[in-house]
């Protein structure tokens, strides 16, 4: 009898080392902070009905896709197309879609923005804004950490790159007097609280908090028309998609939530966070 709690401990040692899920069925959650606040609420949603228990973090796109491949989480959040690599190792799910817009502080009197300007803005050539305005505003940078999708979708269109980026912008570096932040609440809190800031972000968070009272101006691109429609076609030319991410072998924890996710209920969450519902 003396081998017998060894061996007992042993056997529910493997047990708990194989089969993680089974022994834990906490559905995790991380990655991208623009698809967050969606993921959050439909969580609570979820969670009414369902009495799962479900956690969210944010960390970016990036951590999104690294957490979901190596297990860290059952569900990656990547606010951007998946690269070829990534859709061969990781199943995934379009939630909805969205754009990236410039924004500027209210008391701003630009309107209007084309990639010239864009350019000169964050390589740190034009440092006030009456070289574009009758208004004299020291101009204030506020780009994105790396590792962020965001940030991606602003070197592909403007072909400047953050200092960091290996490969080098073919239009420059983003000027090191950037203030460099990591969410979309962090970077629209910025350019809110100073009147001479400028930034990108989501055009989803934009408009949403906007609409809560935060004192900022999206700014037009290039005259393009920003609505569903230029949005849906590409016409518009930053355009992104709102993912979730997964391994085929959590599957089965998590497809009941992602079906949820693209039930009314859930596809009327991402419309109320001013992004384009996928159905």
């Amino acid at each position: 009898m003396k081998h017998f709690f060894p061996a007992i401990f042993t056997f529910f040692l493997w047990n708990l080392l194989l089969c993680p899920v089974q022994a834990d069925q906490v559905i995790r959650l991380s990655g991208a902070t623009t698809v967050q606040p969606v993921i959050e609420q439909i969580i609570d949603q979820y969670a009414q009905l369902t009495g799962q228990r479900i956690v969210v973090q944010g960390g970016g796109s990036l951590s999104g896709v690294k957490d979901a491949m190596d297990g860290t989480s059952h569900l990656g959040m990547v606010s951007r197309i998946l690269t070829a690599e990534e859709k061969q190792s990781l199943e995934y799910v379009t939630l909805g879609m969205d754009a990236l817009v410039f924004i500027v502080n209210e008391r701003n009197p630009l309107n209007e923005i084309d990639l010239e300007t864009v350019i000169s803005l964050f390589t740190g050539q034009i440092i006030n804004w009456n070289e574009l305005t009758e208004w004299d505003k020291e101009v204030v940078l506020v780009s994105k950490e790396m590792g962020r999708s965001t940030l991606e979708l602003f070197e592909q269109y403007s072909g400047v790159h953050h200092r960091d980026n290996p490969s080098p912008g073919h239009n420059g570096l983003v000027s090191e007097r950037a203030y460099e932040i990591a969410s979309n609440l962090d970077g629209i809190t910025l350019v809110g609280g100073v009147p001479g800031a400028v930034g990108y972000m989501s055009l989803g968070t934009a408009t949403y908090l906007r609409g809560k009272g935060m004192p900022v101006k999206i700014i037009s691109l290039n005259g393009f028309i920003l609505d569903n429609e230029s949005i849906r076609t590409g016409e518009y030319p930053i355009t992104r998609e709102l993912n979730l991410v997964y391994l085929q072998e959590n599957k089965e924890l998590v497809s009941e939530f992602i079906e949820y996710c693209l039930s009314s209920k859930g596809q009327e969450v991402v419309l109320e966070f001013k992004y384009l519902p996928i159905k």
